[in-house]
Order: structure tokens, then C-alpha cells, then sequence
């Protein structure tokens, strides 16, 4: 698929709502903390935020560095319980979990134990092998809940053995689990891009189940255990996709993909294609280069994803600081030209390349990005040489709010 270099502006769904003849409609959702006290945290992110239904949750970590492995789960799960309880929630409100191991080998011990806390109708979920999360955990967890059960419904049944659902509809969201490049009948198929084809393929029986297509895709992530494969990644992801009408995406290289898999997508899909519109912004664009084929941005009704950009410049001796600045004032750009600013930042990923850079990073990341704060998860994808996108790369979830 060429790239036409077309410039789609976005549809502001202020515009939207306000033409649909219902009062309600022209209502951003209220914007919350989920703070002891409700009040606005002043750190460098907060532990949740509630945006109208739905609930995001920072990456929580076990923070009891000698407990063993099965401790170390509950433990996690439990900080989420934690900051969800703030919102008059649970871990049965949970839609969707990222989840990053930084030991493969203790993945079947880890579905034991998460088992345990979603007894039915689990999440939809993606489990990634990292080099290194903050501080002394061993594993991640970061979720998003939604707050209505007469507006959730799974999708599909539970892999045989898996504690997580194919996909939860919530609302107008359709938050999809990681997928692998496994056959329908077992096994894999021979060559990389068929592989990401199948992964592709896997995704969309999900979004058929749905009954929607790839139209209606928002955000995707892509994860690839070998970052020398993103050429070939980004050529076969084009092809499920209308040129200049890709959805948001990060491209992150991990360590480990579940199942024997080298490639794992997992996708943020809408109902609703009336609230659906492309930002792109020249500026932000320059921080796609080397990742899969995106928008740097897509409205979801007033729910603005953000693409994974990096902060490269034109020097690759350039250090952490330039690039930190570099990758804030590309995420500032798309947000201005969507109508909002970074207080409107309501959940970030940042992916370094070497977690010795996380203090640092975290100094300047306070210049722009504790204006709102968003919650956050902070992590080392990838121990190789290779990196996808210099030092940092991050993406962001932001919303208008009232």
C-alpha cells in the first residue's frame, strides 16, 4: 500500500454532537481523580483517573521485592483493586490489562494466580516479556474498567485454559486482547509477514464478532521480538487498512511473546465511525519513522489516541534530554491541532531504551506532562541492541473532559 501524503483534518466531535439534536450528546464527560481525597495529584502522574464510564489505572508494580512469585501477583492485582475501589469499583470492572513479565518462564505460574481474580467473564488482556519495569518488581500490571455493566458484554469465549476473553465491549469501545500468529488449528505459518497476516486475521475475528472491521479501529499496538522486522511488519499491517486512514499505533520490541508467536497486535476499536476522524500533524509524523504505518492520531468520539513517537531527531548523537523534549513538543503538536493541550492527557505509555535513562527522563517528563497528570506505565521493552525509536517513545490517551 503507497502512502498518499494526503492531510485528513480532524472532525472536532464537539461539531458532531452538537448537530445530533441531543443536549446530552454536547457534554464532555467529568474528568476525576481517583485520589484519597479526589483532589489533583501533583506528581508526575495519577494513580487513576475516571472519565465519564471509564476508568484508567497507572501500571502497578508488587512492591514487596521478597515476596514470592504467587505473592507478587496478588499483590499487584490488588494495588489495581486499590485505586479501582476509588472509583466504587472492582476488578470485575476490568476491560482490559496489559501485563509485562520480566520473567517468561514464570508465565503459566502467572495465569494460576490472575486466574484466581477474574473468576468469570475475565478481561480481554496482552501479556508481554520485558527487560525491566521500575524499582524492584518483577512484573507490570495497568488496566482500563468501565464503570457500567449493562454496557459491557464479552466477545467471544476464553481461549481453553486462559484466564482473558478475545475481546469486552464497553460502551462504544471495543478493547481486543493481544493476538499472536497462532492457526486456528494450532501451529504457525512459515515467514514472518504470513505470520503478522494471521495476527491480522486473528485480530479481525474478534472485530467481526462485533460486527465491525477495521474501519472502526482506533489504536493499535504492535509488538515484534525482533525490532528488525518492522519494515516487513508495517508493509502487511498497510494492508488491512485505507491509506491515510490508519488507526493510532505504538511499535514496541519486546523481549518475549506468549504462545511461540514473534509478532502480537492488539487493537482499541469504536462503534461509533460518525465520532471517528483522523489528527495528522507534519511535525508529529517525523516521530513515526522506523514504526509500523499510522495516524499519529484518531478521535474516538471525545477520546483522542495518541501514536507511539519517538523523540529522534536529525543527530543520532543527540542525548536523552533532546530527545525527551523532542518526543513532548511532537505529542504537544497533535494535541493542539486536535483543540486540546496536555492537561487533556489522561493515560500514558513511555518505552525507554535503557532504564538507567528513568530518573533522568522523569525530570523533563515533569515539564510537560504533569500539567494534568494522566496515569502512566513506564517500562524497558526490550533488553537487544536494537530498539525501535532511539531512547524514547511514548503514547498517550487524552480526552475533553468537563
Amino acid at each position: 500500500m503507497e502512502r498518499s501524503g494526503i492531510i485528513v483534518l480532524p472532525v472536532i466531535a464537539i461539531a458532531i454532537a452538537l448537530g445530533s439534536g441531543d443536549p446530552a450528546a454536547a457534554q464532555p464527560p467529568e474528568k476525576r481523580f481517583l485520589t484519597r481525597d479526589g483532589a489533583r495529584p501533583t506528581g508526575l502522574f495519577a494513580p487513576g483517573i475516571m472519565v465519564g464510564k471509564t476508568v484508567y489505572v497507572a501500571g502497578k508494580g508488587d512492591y514487596r521485592p521478597n515476596e514470592d512469585f504467587p505473592e507478587k501477583v496478588a499483590n499487584c492485582l490488588n494495588e489495581v483493586r486499590g485505586t479501582l475501589q476509588q472509583a466504587g469499583l472492582d476488578l470485575g470492572d476490568v476491560v482490559k490489562s496489559f501485563v509485562y513479565l520480566e520473567d517468561p518462564e514464570m508465565y503459566d505460574e502467572f495465569n494460576t494466580e490472575y486466574a484466581k481474580f477474574f473468576p468469570e467473564d475475565p478481561p480481554a488482556r496482552t501479556t508481554l516479556g520485558v527487560a525491566q519495569v521500575p524499582g524492584e518488581s518483577r512484573l507490570e500490571i495497568t488496566c482500563i474498567a468501565y464503570s457500567d455493566p449493562s454496557e459491557r458484554r464479552r466477545i467471544g469465549d476464553p481461549p481453553g485454559g486462559f484466564p482473558f476473553s478475545p475481546g469486552i465491549l464497553a460502551g462504544d469501545t471495543l478493547y481486543i486482547s493481544g493476538k499472536g500468529d497462532q492457526l486456528p488449528g494450532g501451529g504457525h505459518p512459515e515467514g514472518f509477514e504470513e505470520q503478522v497476516r494471521q495476527a491480522m486475521r486473528n485480530v479481525e475475528a474478534t472485530l467481526r464478532q462485533a460486527g465491525l472491521g477495521f474501519e472502526h479501529v482506533v489504536m493499535s499496538h504492535v509488538f515484534l521480538d525482533d525490532p528488525a522486522n518492522v519494515a516487513a511488519a508495517s508493509a502487511v499491517y498497510g494492508e488491512f487498512f485505507d491509506d491515510g486512514n490508519e488507526p493510532a499505533c505504538a511499535t514496541v520490541a519486546v523481549d518475549w511473546i506468549p504462545g511461540g508467536s514473534h509478532v502480537e497486535i492488539t487493537c482499541i476499536a469504536t462503534t461509533d465511525l460518525d465520532g471517528r476522524a483522523v489528527v495528522r500533524v507534519v511535525e508529529a509524523e517525523e516521530g513515526l519513522d522506523g514504526a509500523v504505518v499510522a495516524s499519529p492520531a484518531v478521535w474516538a468520539g471525545d477520546t483522542l489516541y495518541l501514536s507511539g513517537l519517538s523523540g529522534i531527531g536529525p543527530d543520532p548523537g543527540e542525548d536523552l534530554g533532546d530527545q525527551v523534549h523532542r518526543m513532548a513538543r511532537r505529542h504537544s503538536s497533535i494535541l493542539r491541532e486536535a483543540g486540546l493541550g496536555l492537561e487533556n492527557i489522561v493515560s500514558g505509555c513511555v518505552y525507554l531504551q535503557d532504564m538507567e535513562d528513568y530518573q533522568p527522563m522523569n525530570a523533563i517528563y515533569r515539564e510537560y506532562f504533569s500539567r494534568g497528570p494522566g496515569v502512566r506505565t513506564c517500562l524497558m521493552p526490550n533488553s537487544g541492541s536494537g530498539e525501535i525509536g532511539g531512547r524514547v517513545v511514548a503514547s498517550f490517551i487524552a480526552a475533553r473532559t468537563r
